[in-house]
């Protein structure tokens, strides 16, 4: 006889009395504990019983590794914060993650997006109430050493922005390729030379411009 039928013969008699109405209680908790134990076995016998049922297994340490270490504070304070890239806490590495020339081309690209932006409100607010060439000529003749580093301040951001704008068109249109050629412009090669070109070439047009 299986373990679930010795279980369901004693099950049966108490569940009878209960429904008899005469039933004290020491029989109706014999039956729950009688069907407690019919439902954790009944389905031992459709998948079989595993290899170390109720006992501990070789193949693993079980729970026994489970609890928080004594020095559980410090390693949190040790933690990685993501992104990292400063020293954020003592006792942290300095980087946790790469900062490279891709990273800081498109910030840049962002950057000087917003500065457009603020720059154009700046500029018509002060249409608004004045003569904005009369200001830059009043501006010039105040500060003379001021004029080729204001002139290139306003050229880079229109002339970096342009160029990553252009950059990004070119991107849209470009073929991710595979990654056995790697030809394409996509490609994690190929990134940073688009972006030292990127540089470079605003680097020059501001100081030709600022020149002028």
């Amino acid at each position: 006889m299986t373990s679930s039928t010795r279980a369901l013969a004693r099950l049966a008699p108490g569940l009878a009395n209960a429904l008899s109405g005469s039933t004290p209680s020491t029989s109706v908790l014999a039956a729950a504990s009688a069907g407690s134990q019919l439902i954790s076995t009944r389905g031992i016998g459709r998948v079989g019983v595993p290899e170390f049922f109720a006992r501990k297994s070789p193949y693993t340490e079980g729970t026994e590794f489970l609890g928080t270490p004594q020095n559980h504070q410090e390693l949190l304070k040790k933690r990685p914060v993501s992104p990292d890239v400063t020293n954020s806490h003592k006792g942290a590495p300095y980087k946790h993650y790469d900062f490279p020339l891709t990273a800081i081309t498109s910030i840049v690209n962002r950057v000087t997006g917003a500065g457009l932006s603020v720059g154009f409100a700046g500029v018509g607010a002060l249409a608004l109430v004045g003569d904005v060439p009369t200001m830059v000529m009043a501006y010039k003749s105040a500060f003379p050493m001021l004029v080729v580093p204001t002139k290139a301040v306003v050229a880079f951001p229109f002339v970096y922005h342009t160029l990553g704008g252009l950059r990004h068109l070119y991107w849209d249109y470009s073929k991710l390729g595979n990654n056995a050629q790697k030809d394409s412009p996509l490609d994690l090669k190929n990134l940073p030379t688009s972006s030292m070109l990127l540089v470079g070439t605003s680097v020059a047009a501001t100081v030709g411009l600022a020149l002028m």
